[in-house]
């Protein structure tokens, strides 16, 4: 193992991780939101990769004006998930239920088979929406799109978090997290909070499709393998749990981003599912998951 290939395994690592850990987060907060974990979320990456190849590379828009359509595009995506495939299913209870996980699912096989039938099965090179001269630090070349998915991630979670804690929408959210009956008793209207988080979560699923576009390319069949990332940052690092949801993430994209230079190409997936296989078995609500405010407690079984 030499130190250029660790240094480059860890910021190819980090890179990924911003991305896992914005799917990570956004299901966590529609799970913390309405207990519903959204399989759906899966197509809104992808299609926020396809976007970034039409509007990108075939019209040739600017890289600010696809950030904001493929963002626009996935809030709406996120509504209307909870509009077809949750709202019928869950009710009045607003509640999780197994039904919500079978509708969401069937909602996403059903717009992945769409796509692809609009789009077909081939995959579309998406050109970097920065310099593809490489950079260096400590005489090691790298892309400079790994920076900028570092940075945005981060700065999003940042974002999120500010919002979440220091606002008056923020607080709002918050509320309905922790106490969604309490929140109704205080005249919130919990269904427009879940309905906004639903929104939000699409927005930031689609966000990072496009962010991660230039590495993986755009596809119709890349949704299960990135939703898989996803999921596991948020299962190791704690169901309900935001911190969990970054400290998973990050788990994740590190094996995702070292494993293939060290090990094998191929042991990524088994040795992430091994990952959640031992974390679960340890803690079965992950390593964050607890009782409060975010905690996977929270999670209102019926």
């Amino acid at each position: 193992m030499t130190l250029a290939a660790l240094m480059l395994g860890v910021l190819t690592g980090l890179a990924l991780a911003s991305i896992y850990v914005l799917i990570a987060t956004s299901l966590t907060l529609v799970l913390s939101a309405s207990g519903v974990f959204n399989f759906a979320q899966s197509s809104l990456v992808m299609i926020g990769t396809l976007l970034a190849f039409i509007f990108g590379v075939r019209f040739g828009w600017p890289p600010l004006i696809v950030v904001a359509l493929v963002t626009a595009v996935g809030m709406l995506g996120g509504v209307l998930t909870y509009v077809v495939a949750v709202w019928p299913a869950i009710g009045r209870a607003r509640a999780f239920s197994h039904t919500t996980v079978l509708t969401t699912i069937g909602f996403a096989t059903a717009a992945n088979a769409a796509i692809a039938l609009l789009f077909g099965g081939d995959s579309h090179p998406v050109q970097s929406y920065v310099s593809e001269l490489p950079l260096l630090a400590f005489s090691i070349p790298f892309r400079p799109i790994y920076l900028v998915m570092i940075g945005s991630g981060t700065l999003i979670t940042i974002a999120m978090e500010l919002v979440l804690r220091h606002t008056q929408i923020g607080q709002v959210f918050r509320v309905t997290l922790e106490d969604i009956e309490g929140a109704q008793l205080v005249g919130i209207n919990t269904r427009r909070v879940v309905l906004a988080a639903f929104g939000l979560a699409g927005g930031m699923s689609a966000l990072a499709g496009f962010l991660i576009a230039p590495v993986v390319s755009a596809s119709a069949f890349i949704a299960q393998d990135l939703a898989f990332y996803g999921f596991a940052g948020m299962a190791i690092g704690g169901f309900g749990s935001f911190a969990g949801a970054l400290a998973g993430g990050i788990v994740v994209g590190l094996l995702s981003g070292l494993l293939p230079i060290f090990i094998d190409p191929q042991a990524a997936v088994p040795t992430v599912w091994i990952a959640v296989i031992v974390v679960l078995l340890i803690r079965p609500a992950g390593l964050f998951g607890a009782a409060g405010l975010f905690g996977a407690t929270k999670v209102r079984e019926v």
